[in-house]
Protein backbone atom coordinates (compact mmCIF):
# COMPACT_ATOMS: atom_id res chain seq x y z
CA UNK A 1 0.00 0.00 0.00
CA UNK A 2 1.22 3.32 -0.73
CA UNK A 3 2.47 5.93 2.21
CA UNK A 4 -0.36 8.59 2.46
CA UNK A 5 1.72 11.15 0.90
CA UNK A 6 -0.76 13.02 -1.85
CA UNK A 7 -3.18 13.17 1.36
CA UNK A 8 -1.37 15.72 3.07
CA UNK A 9 -3.06 17.97 1.03
CA UNK A 10 -5.60 17.66 3.19
CA UNK A 11 -3.77 16.88 6.97
CA UNK A 12 -0.37 18.63 6.25
CA UNK A 13 2.56 17.00 7.20
CA UNK A 14 0.90 15.15 10.10
CA UNK A 15 -0.74 11.03 9.12
CA UNK A 16 -4.01 10.69 9.98
CA UNK A 17 -5.38 8.07 12.40
CA UNK A 18 -7.37 5.55 11.34
CA UNK A 19 -10.85 4.88 13.08
CA UNK A 20 -13.48 2.22 12.86
CA UNK A 21 -15.10 0.10 14.60
CA UNK A 22 -13.76 -3.21 13.66
CA UNK A 23 -10.86 -4.59 15.50
CA UNK A 24 -9.67 -7.16 12.61
CA UNK A 25 -9.48 -3.42 10.25
CA UNK A 26 -7.66 -1.72 12.70
CA UNK A 27 -5.37 -4.56 13.65
CA UNK A 28 -4.38 -4.40 9.30
CA UNK A 29 -4.25 -1.06 9.25
CA UNK A 30 -1.64 -0.90 12.40
CA UNK A 31 0.81 -3.31 10.48
CA UNK A 32 0.38 -0.47 7.71
CA UNK A 33 2.00 1.66 10.58
CA UNK A 34 -1.03 3.95 10.95
CA UNK A 35 -2.65 4.94 14.44
CA UNK A 36 -5.45 3.24 14.81
CA UNK A 37 -8.65 3.40 17.44
CA UNK A 38 -11.93 1.85 17.99
CA UNK A 39 -14.84 4.64 18.10
CA UNK A 40 -16.44 2.92 20.78
CA UNK A 41 -13.60 3.86 23.66
CA UNK A 42 -13.28 6.88 22.21
CA UNK A 43 -15.09 10.66 23.79
CA UNK A 44 -13.68 13.35 20.98
CA UNK A 45 -12.22 12.54 17.15
CA UNK A 46 -8.12 13.15 16.60
CA UNK A 47 -7.23 15.93 15.41
CA UNK A 48 -6.81 13.87 11.75
CA UNK A 49 -8.31 11.49 10.71
CA UNK A 50 -9.63 8.89 8.00
CA UNK A 51 -12.98 7.37 9.82
CA UNK A 52 -14.59 3.51 8.60
CA UNK A 53 -17.78 2.58 9.55
CA UNK A 54 -18.62 -0.95 9.54
CA UNK A 55 -22.36 -0.38 11.26
CA UNK A 56 -24.91 2.38 11.39
CA UNK A 57 -24.34 2.54 15.25
CA UNK A 58 -20.77 3.87 14.11
CA UNK A 59 -21.72 5.92 11.71
CA UNK A 60 -24.01 8.00 14.00
CA UNK A 61 -21.24 7.95 16.57
CA UNK A 62 -18.58 9.90 14.17
CA UNK A 63 -21.01 13.06 13.64
CA UNK A 64 -21.84 12.55 17.67
CA UNK A 65 -17.81 12.97 18.51
CA UNK A 66 -17.18 15.51 15.77
CA UNK A 67 -20.42 17.90 17.69
CA UNK A 68 -17.76 17.44 20.57
CA UNK A 69 -14.66 17.98 18.84
CA UNK A 70 -13.27 21.54 18.13
CA UNK A 71 -10.55 21.10 15.94
CA UNK A 72 -11.00 18.05 13.41
CA UNK A 73 -10.44 16.94 9.68
CA UNK A 74 -12.03 14.10 9.30
CA UNK A 75 -12.25 12.02 5.99
CA UNK A 76 -15.95 9.45 6.72
CA UNK A 77 -15.98 6.45 4.54
CA UNK A 78 -19.46 4.70 5.27
CA UNK A 79 -18.51 1.39 4.33
CA UNK A 80 -21.78 -0.26 6.26
CA UNK A 81 -23.85 0.80 3.31
CA UNK A 82 -21.87 -0.66 0.64
CA UNK A 83 -20.11 -3.94 2.01
CA UNK A 84 -19.15 -4.05 4.73
CA UNK A 85 -16.07 -6.29 4.94
CA UNK A 86 -12.03 -5.81 5.87
CA UNK A 87 -10.84 -6.55 2.08
CA UNK A 88 -13.45 -3.97 1.05
CA UNK A 89 -12.21 -1.15 3.27
CA UNK A 90 -8.57 -2.08 2.72
CA UNK A 91 -9.37 -1.95 -0.89
CA UNK A 92 -11.32 1.71 -0.29
CA UNK A 93 -8.34 2.88 1.88
CA UNK A 94 -5.62 2.05 -0.69
CA UNK A 95 -7.64 4.11 -3.18
CA UNK A 96 -8.03 6.85 -1.00
CA UNK A 97 -4.49 6.88 -0.10
CA UNK A 98 -3.39 6.68 -3.83
CA UNK A 99 -5.67 10.10 -4.65
CA UNK A 100 -4.56 13.63 -5.81
CA UNK A 101 -6.82 15.11 -3.42
CA UNK A 102 -5.41 18.81 -4.55
CA UNK A 103 -6.37 17.90 -7.91
CA UNK A 104 -9.13 16.78 -7.34
CA UNK A 105 -10.61 19.47 -5.45
CA UNK A 106 -9.07 21.83 -8.02
CA UNK A 107 -10.75 20.16 -10.69
CA UNK A 108 -13.85 20.02 -8.94
CA UNK A 109 -13.76 23.89 -9.56
CA UNK A 110 -13.21 24.20 -13.08
CA UNK A 111 -16.30 21.74 -13.63
CA UNK A 112 -18.07 23.42 -11.38
CA UNK A 113 -17.51 26.88 -13.38
CA UNK A 114 -18.20 24.99 -16.46
CA UNK A 115 -21.98 23.99 -15.17
CA UNK A 116 -22.47 27.15 -14.55
CA UNK A 117 -21.62 29.05 -17.29
CA UNK A 118 -23.26 26.63 -19.31
CA UNK A 119 -27.01 24.48 -20.05
CA UNK A 120 -26.40 22.56 -22.67
CA UNK A 121 -23.51 19.93 -23.02
CA UNK A 122 -22.76 16.83 -25.03
CA UNK A 123 -20.72 13.75 -23.93
CA UNK A 124 -17.96 12.20 -25.71
CA UNK A 125 -15.36 9.83 -25.25
CA UNK A 126 -15.50 5.46 -24.28
CA UNK A 127 -18.03 5.86 -27.52
CA UNK A 128 -20.46 7.78 -25.19
CA UNK A 129 -23.40 9.48 -27.29
CA UNK A 130 -25.47 11.57 -24.68
CA UNK A 131 -26.63 14.92 -24.07
CA UNK A 132 -27.77 16.60 -21.14
CA UNK A 133 -29.64 20.05 -19.84
CA UNK A 134 -28.74 21.49 -16.47
CA UNK A 135 -31.77 23.78 -15.18
CA UNK A 136 -31.54 27.08 -13.77
CA UNK A 137 -32.65 26.10 -10.45
CA UNK A 138 -30.48 23.42 -10.06
CA UNK A 139 -27.88 23.34 -7.45
CA UNK A 140 -24.96 21.15 -8.28
CA UNK A 141 -22.83 19.95 -5.43
CA UNK A 142 -19.11 20.37 -5.24
CA UNK A 143 -16.44 20.39 -2.79
CA UNK A 144 -13.71 22.94 -2.88
CA UNK A 145 -10.30 23.99 -1.19
CA UNK A 146 -11.69 26.33 1.09
CA UNK A 147 -14.23 24.08 2.23
CA UNK A 148 -11.86 21.95 3.67
CA UNK A 149 -9.33 24.26 5.06
CA UNK A 150 -10.48 24.29 8.39
CA UNK A 151 -12.36 22.19 10.65
CA UNK A 152 -14.53 19.41 8.98
CA UNK A 153 -15.54 15.98 8.24
CA UNK A 154 -16.44 14.84 5.06
CA UNK A 155 -18.09 12.01 3.05
CA UNK A 156 -14.76 10.44 1.03
CA UNK A 157 -17.45 10.74 -2.01
CA UNK A 158 -17.65 14.34 -1.76
CA UNK A 159 -14.03 14.80 -2.85
CA UNK A 160 -14.41 13.07 -6.25
CA UNK A 161 -17.22 14.41 -7.82
CA UNK A 162 -19.42 17.05 -8.85
CA UNK A 163 -22.89 15.63 -9.14
CA UNK A 164 -26.86 16.98 -9.08
CA UNK A 165 -28.94 14.51 -6.87
CA UNK A 166 -32.94 14.60 -7.57
CA UNK A 167 -33.98 12.64 -4.45
CA UNK A 168 -37.45 14.22 -3.80
CA UNK A 169 -39.90 12.62 -6.85
CA UNK A 170 -42.38 16.11 -5.72
CA UNK A 171 -39.58 18.46 -6.89
CA UNK A 172 -38.68 18.77 -10.59
CA UNK A 173 -35.31 16.86 -11.60
CA UNK A 174 -32.58 19.37 -11.84
CA UNK A 175 -31.40 17.93 -15.03
CA UNK A 176 -32.18 16.07 -18.18
CA UNK A 177 -30.15 13.35 -19.97
CA UNK A 178 -30.95 11.45 -22.82
CA UNK A 179 -28.16 9.13 -24.81
CA UNK A 180 -26.16 6.13 -24.30
CA UNK A 181 -23.20 4.99 -21.81
CA UNK A 182 -20.72 2.61 -21.93
CA UNK A 183 -20.93 1.04 -18.20
CA UNK A 184 -17.71 -0.19 -16.95
CA UNK A 185 -19.54 -1.40 -13.55
CA UNK A 186 -22.36 -0.87 -11.10
CA UNK A 187 -22.19 0.14 -7.32
CA UNK A 188 -25.40 -0.68 -5.02
CA UNK A 189 -26.53 0.75 -1.39
CA UNK A 190 -29.30 -0.09 0.46
CA UNK A 191 -29.29 1.90 3.48
CA UNK A 192 -31.48 -0.75 5.77
CA UNK A 193 -33.50 -3.96 4.97
CA UNK A 194 -36.70 -3.28 3.38
CA UNK A 195 -39.26 -6.18 3.18
CA UNK A 196 -41.14 -4.93 0.59
CA UNK A 197 -38.83 -5.44 -1.77
CA UNK A 198 -38.38 -9.16 -3.85
CA UNK A 199 -36.24 -11.55 -1.90
CA UNK A 200 -32.31 -12.79 -3.94
CA UNK A 201 -32.02 -8.77 -4.80
CA UNK A 202 -28.71 -8.75 -3.34
CA UNK A 203 -27.37 -11.84 -4.77
CA UNK A 204 -29.07 -10.93 -8.15
CA UNK A 205 -27.21 -7.55 -8.17
CA UNK A 206 -23.95 -8.95 -7.03
CA UNK A 207 -23.90 -11.49 -9.68
CA UNK A 208 -25.39 -8.53 -12.50
CA UNK A 209 -22.06 -6.19 -10.94
CA UNK A 210 -19.95 -9.02 -11.69
CA UNK A 211 -20.90 -9.59 -15.05
CA UNK A 212 -20.60 -6.12 -16.42
CA UNK A 213 -17.47 -5.73 -14.48
CA UNK A 214 -15.91 -8.50 -16.83
CA UNK A 215 -18.28 -7.96 -19.73
CA UNK A 216 -19.06 -4.46 -19.75
CA UNK A 217 -22.75 -3.05 -20.27
CA UNK A 218 -24.40 -0.20 -22.62
CA UNK A 219 -26.81 1.65 -20.87
CA UNK A 220 -29.74 3.23 -22.36
CA UNK A 221 -31.61 6.85 -21.20
CA UNK A 222 -34.54 8.67 -22.93
CA UNK A 223 -35.54 11.92 -21.06
CA UNK A 224 -34.23 10.73 -17.39
CA UNK A 225 -35.62 6.99 -17.34
CA UNK A 226 -33.73 4.00 -18.08
CA UNK A 227 -34.54 1.98 -20.63
CA UNK A 228 -32.41 -0.57 -21.12
CA UNK A 229 -29.02 -2.12 -19.81
CA UNK A 230 -27.32 -4.49 -22.31
CA UNK A 231 -25.03 -7.05 -21.85
CA UNK A 232 -23.87 -8.74 -25.03
CA UNK A 233 -27.66 -8.25 -25.97
CA UNK A 234 -29.04 -9.34 -22.87
CA UNK A 235 -31.18 -6.54 -20.93
CA UNK A 236 -31.42 -6.55 -17.49
CA UNK A 237 -33.84 -3.85 -17.37
CA UNK A 238 -36.12 -4.91 -15.44
CA UNK A 239 -34.02 -6.32 -12.40
CA UNK A 240 -32.86 -2.83 -12.40
CA UNK A 241 -36.85 -1.92 -12.25
CA UNK A 242 -37.26 -4.23 -9.35
CA UNK A 243 -34.29 -3.08 -7.08
CA UNK A 244 -34.85 0.35 -7.56
CA UNK A 245 -38.12 0.63 -5.31
CA UNK A 246 -40.73 3.33 -6.02
CA UNK A 247 -38.31 5.43 -8.28
CA UNK A 248 -38.06 2.52 -10.54
CA UNK A 249 -36.17 3.76 -13.68
CA UNK A 250 -36.05 7.49 -13.30
CA UNK A 251 -32.67 8.92 -12.52
CA UNK A 252 -31.74 9.98 -9.41
CA UNK A 253 -28.59 11.81 -10.01
CA UNK A 254 -26.07 13.04 -12.36
CA UNK A 255 -21.99 13.32 -11.95
CA UNK A 256 -18.93 14.18 -13.01
CA UNK A 257 -16.04 12.03 -11.29
CA UNK A 258 -12.98 14.14 -11.01
CA UNK A 259 -10.48 11.07 -9.42
CA UNK A 260 -7.87 10.58 -12.54
CA UNK A 261 -5.10 8.17 -10.81
CA UNK A 262 -7.12 5.76 -9.55
CA UNK A 263 -8.15 4.28 -13.31
CA UNK A 264 -6.10 1.71 -13.56
CA UNK A 265 -6.19 0.53 -9.68
CA UNK A 266 -10.03 -0.03 -9.69
CA UNK A 267 -11.66 -3.18 -9.38
CA UNK A 268 -15.32 -3.22 -10.51
CA UNK A 269 -16.39 -6.16 -8.76
CA UNK A 270 -15.58 -4.56 -5.50
CA UNK A 271 -18.62 -2.30 -3.84
CA UNK A 272 -16.50 0.44 -2.76
CA UNK A 273 -17.72 4.06 -2.39
CA UNK A 274 -13.98 4.99 -3.93
CA UNK A 275 -14.80 3.97 -7.33
CA UNK A 276 -17.88 6.42 -8.42
CA UNK A 277 -15.10 8.80 -8.02
CA UNK A 278 -13.38 7.63 -11.00
CA UNK A 279 -13.03 10.24 -13.53
CA UNK A 280 -15.88 10.06 -16.31
CA UNK A 281 -19.36 10.57 -15.32
CA UNK A 282 -22.08 8.44 -13.29
CA UNK A 283 -25.43 8.28 -13.24
CA UNK A 284 -27.95 6.61 -10.75
CA UNK A 285 -31.52 5.40 -10.10
CA UNK A 286 -32.64 4.55 -6.96
CA UNK A 287 -33.35 6.25 -3.10
CA UNK A 288 -31.56 3.23 -1.24
CA UNK A 289 -34.27 3.35 0.94
CA UNK A 290 -37.48 2.22 -0.93
CA UNK A 291 -35.05 0.44 -3.31
CA UNK A 292 -32.04 0.34 -3.81
CA UNK A 293 -29.27 2.91 -5.12
CA UNK A 294 -27.84 2.01 -8.56
CA UNK A 295 -24.60 4.45 -9.73
CA UNK A 296 -23.67 3.23 -13.12
CA UNK A 297 -20.12 3.87 -13.92
CA UNK A 298 -18.56 5.35 -17.23
CA UNK A 299 -14.81 5.70 -17.11
CA UNK A 300 -13.20 8.06 -19.51
CA UNK A 301 -16.27 9.76 -20.95
CA UNK A 302 -16.24 13.85 -20.88
CA UNK A 303 -18.90 16.65 -20.83
CA UNK A 304 -18.53 19.27 -23.10
CA UNK A 305 -20.58 22.49 -23.74
CA UNK A 306 -22.54 22.94 -26.91
CA UNK A 307 -21.62 25.81 -28.79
Amino acid sequence: MPPPNKISTLFGHEKPSIIADSEDFLRECALLGFNTANISGLQKLPKNSIVFSFSNDAAKKTFELAKNTESKKSVFCAAQVFEPTVANALYSLKLLLSSNFEHALSTQRSVLHMLNSNDKFFLSGNDAEAQVSIFSHAQPYALLAEDVSHDFVQSVAEFFEVHYAHMNPQEPCPFSFTGTLKIAGILTVLRKANPILPEGLKISLKWLSDRISEEGALLSVKDNTITSLQINNEDYVKLLDLAAGSRGLKLTEFAIGVNEVIASNIDYKINSQMNEGISGVHLAIGDGSSGYHIDFLSPAVSVHPEH
